[in-house]
Order: C-alpha cells, then sequence, then structure tokens
C-alpha cells in the first residue's frame, strides 16, 4: 500500500478543511463520471461523501479511471479546493489513488435508488450492500443512540444492568413457541424472555436491575413486525405499591428516548425525513373496559372481555389519540381470564395488575406488578393449566422471601420502527432472522 490510512480524514471533516491543504480521504467510489480531459467521483464513506476532481496533468493514471467500478474501495491522496457545487463546500483534487479493493459488476441490487426499487427479500439477501445506503446508515446511528439514552435513563434511576443466560431448561411461559435444541443430552431452549431470570434477581436484593439483549420465538409469523429473533429491553424493581410504579418509569423512559434521538440524530432525521413526536407526561391510562366502547363507539363489533386484535389495536389508537391528543397510551384492566394476563402476574379480583403500552397505535410492551406470594403463585401456575414441577427453579426463590416487585419487556426493534415510522420491523435490524431467512 503505497498510501498511508493512517492519516486519513473522514469526508466530513475533509469538506472542513482549509483550501490549499493536502489531505488522504479513503471509502467507496459511488460513480466516476470521465468527460475528456476531466472526471469526477464521489467517494462515499460512514459520515458522508465528497466530489473528487482529476485532471490529466495532476492525475498521471487518468485513463485508468474508466476502469473503476462502482463500489470499489479506494485511498486518495488530494489537495482540497472550494466545490463550484451549488451545495457549497470542498471538494478534492486528485493527486494519487490507490485501489485497496475493485468491486465486480454488475452490482447483485441497487442500493441507492436511481429510479430502481429493489425488493426487500432481494436487499435483504445482500444485506451488505443493502447497508451501504445512507438512508440505512442512519437508521442504525439511531439505533445506538436510543440504546445509549435507554441507558442513560435507566443507571439515572438507580438501576444496575445484568446479563442473563440466553440458554433455558424451562420457558417463562410454559415453553410455548420456542426454539428447543440438545444440550449434552440435556432439553433446552433459547431464551424467549428474561422473565424469570429478572424476578429471581429481585429475590437477591438487587431490586432495580435491567437486561439487554437478544430473545428467541419460534413463531411462525409472516408479519411486519415480528421477527423470530430480537432485541429486549427488560427491567424489573422491588419494593413496589402497584403496577403504577413500573407505568411511571416505561412513560418516562420512553419520553426520554424520543427527546434524546430528536436532539442528538437531526441530520440522520433529516436524511429519512422524520420527525419524532413529542409526548406529554403523564399519559392515559385506558381500562379495558373503556377501550371496548371506545372501539364499539368507532362502528367495530367487540364484546366486552374480548382480547383486542391487531387490527382493532390500530383502531383504538387512532381513537385514543382523539380523545386524548396522545400517540401513547396505557391499556390497563384486563380480565383476568384473557391470555395477556400471565401466571406470574398478581391478580386483583377480576383483573390482572398489568398493562399494554400501546404507541403509535401498536403494542410496545406489557408491563405487570408479579405474584410475589409462593402459595398463590404455585396456584396461578395450575389455573392458568402448567404444571408447577416444570417451574421447580424458578418457584423455589419464592419460598425464602422476596419483596413486592414488577416490571416489563420492551422490544427495541419494535420501538425503533414505530418511533421513526417503518412499517417492516426488518429495515431497523441488522441481520433479521424469521421463518423463512437464516442468512446472511
Amino acid at each position: 500500500m503505497r498510501i498511508e490510512l493512517k492519516n486519513r480524514l473522514s469526508t466530513a471533516k475533509a469538506k472542513q478543511e482549509k483550501e490549499g491543504k493536502k489531505v488522504i480521504v479513503a471509502g467507496w467510489i459511488q460513480e466516476v463520471k470521465v468527460l475528456g480531459k476531466l472526471a469526477f467521483a464521489k467517494l462515499r464513506d460512514r459520515d458522508g461523501d465528497i466530489q473528487v476532481v482529476f485532471f490529466p496533468d495532476s492525475y498521471k493514471q487518468f485513463e485508468s479511471l474508466k476502469k473503476i467500478t462502482r463500489e470499489s474501495v479506494v485511498v486518495i491522496n488530494g489537495k482540497v479546493k472550494e466545490s463550484k457545487l451549488k451545495a457549497g463546500g470542498n471538494e478534492i483534487l486528485a493527486t494519487e489513488m490507490e485501489v485497496l479493493s475493485l468491486a465486480h459488476t454488475p452490482l447483485p441490487i441497487e442500493f441507492l435508488g436511481k429510479g430502481i426499487e429493489t425488493d426487500l427479500s432481494k436487499r435483504l439477501d445482500s444485506r451488505f450492500l443493502d447497508l451501504r445506503n445512507p438512508k440505512a446508515g442512519a437508521i442504525f446511528r439511531i439505533r445506538e443512540k436510543a440504546i445509549f439514552a435507554i441507558r442513560e435513563f435507566l443507571n439515572s434511576q438507580g438501576f444496575i444492568q445484568v446479563q442473563t443466560p440466553r440458554f433455558s431448561g424451562a420457558g417463562a411461559e410454559g415453553g410455548a413457541e420456542m426454539f428447543e435444541f440438545d444440550y449434552f443430552g440435556k432439553k433446552a431452549y433459547l431464551s424467549q424472555s428474561q422473565q424469570l431470570y429478572k424476578q429471581m434477581l429481585m429475590a437477591c436484593g438487587f431490586e432495580k436491575i435491567y437486561d439487554i439483549g437478544p430473545s428467541f420465538r419460534a413463531e411462525k409469523s409472516h408479519t411486519m413486525r415480528h421477527v423470530t429473533e430480537f432485541t429486549q429491553l427488560d427491567c424489573e424493581m422491588s419494593f413496589i405499591d402497584s403496577e403504577e410504579d413500573i407505568l411511571k418509569i416505561e412513560e418516562k423512559l420512553l419520553k426520554y428516548v424520543l427527546d434524546y434521538v430528536r436532539t442528538n440524530c437531526k441530520e440522520e432525521l433529516v436524511l429519512l425525513e422524520k420527525e419524532i413526536v413529542n409526548l406529554k407526561l403523564p399519559l392515559p391510562r385506558v381500562t379495558h373496559e373503556q377501550a371496548i366502547k371506545l372501539l364499539q363507539g368507532a362502528g367495530v363489533e367487540i364484546k366486552q372481555g374480548a382480547d383486542i386484535g391487531t387490527n382493532e389495536e390500530k383502531i383504538l389508537g387512532a381513537e385514543v389519540e382523539k380523545k386524548y391528543k396522545s400517540k401513547a397510551f396505557f391499556l390497563t384492566k384486563f380480565p383476568w381470564n384473557l391470555d395477556v394476563c400471565k401466571f406470574y402476574w398478581m391478580k386483583d379480583g377480576e383483573y390482572g395488575r398489568g398493562a399494554d403500552f400501546e404507541f403509535m397505535g401498536q403494542e410496545l410492551t406489557t408491563a405487570s406488578q408479579r405474584e410475589h406470594r409462593y402459595d398463590i403463585l404455585v396456584k396461578q401456575i395450575c389455573d392458568k393449566g402448567y404444571s408447577p414441577k416444570n417451574f421447580k427453579s424458578y418457584l423455589e426463590p419464592f419460598r425464602f422471601g422476596i419483596a413486592p416487585h414488577g416490571g416489563f419487556g420492551w422490544g427495541i426493534d419494535r420501538m425503533l420502527s414505530y418511533m421513526l415510522g417503518i412499517e417492516n420491523i426488518r429495515e431497523v435490524v441488522l441481520f433479521p432472522r424469521d421463518p423463512d431467512r437464516l442468512n446472511p
């Protein structure tokens, strides 16, 4: 390699240098145009792109430019000069260029538009190219900031981050929809939730914990809001009076993340042409009974006590927004017989002490106060049709003192897709997995 990369500047920094400054830049050649005795190239890196200008008298290998293919990786030595482009800024007058990796042609997909729409499935097949699109990069820069904001907020509230196992001998909900595998001759599962472990940590006296990591659901779902491997935020906290203590943390957390992204990702949001909704706290609390009445008032045929499906959920979100002027709310007071009320929820008469967190017309997460009393918990396991024998390791801590506690599991991928108004969740996952996709 003739040109040393250790002195390389990003395209963003090169644009800020004074005219005449010698610089080294490197990245992907997005396009090359040779126009007689003048050539232009657009060089792209993580921070953006910059125009590079070539003249035969300053760049001796001028004729070789015709052989440079799109998306080849190059390093360029040159001088900064003021650009004549309407957009302003600097460009680079090239004096030397080295091809680090020559791209084959044609490219398997068109990932920069150019009047061609590529099917998402084909884009995912060539994800390494698809992610070179600056808009894709913007999504994942926002994702990184959102996760940073989650950690910052929770740490400020006294939570500590933990890492729990992704292999499990039993499921949080009886083993349903779990990936089963052989673990040295024993039956094991990929974790569908950190529910069991975070409750165990409440028995340890940690009091406030959160875990961010992958979870897995063996659902043969082909919707735009489901993937089989997803990134989950799990939170749990002790010494609560009711589920309302959990809901207050959730709404403050979401607002903090939205405000943080709006403030710290302005360039990315402009590139994506997205605006971040502003939430006013406290968010509305809508009981299940009230929700059914709102749906009935909107012309939906649904009876009190019935489960609210995905389609009804979107209608409900619109009705709540009209009534409460909010794009987020909590759906509370679920009848105990509904599937949403899990065996580990605390029961309050005919209702479960939990809530769905609805955001942008869709469910973001479910929170609940847990049942911490051993005998009642065993009874609820039986009442829900499970065997306490399958939850022996989970139940053991409840026999030796555990504080009243509760928590929630929050799908980070869903939160991002809802926040950015991206319809297909696969767009916010680097390498998504679904029932038909195991590669790349």
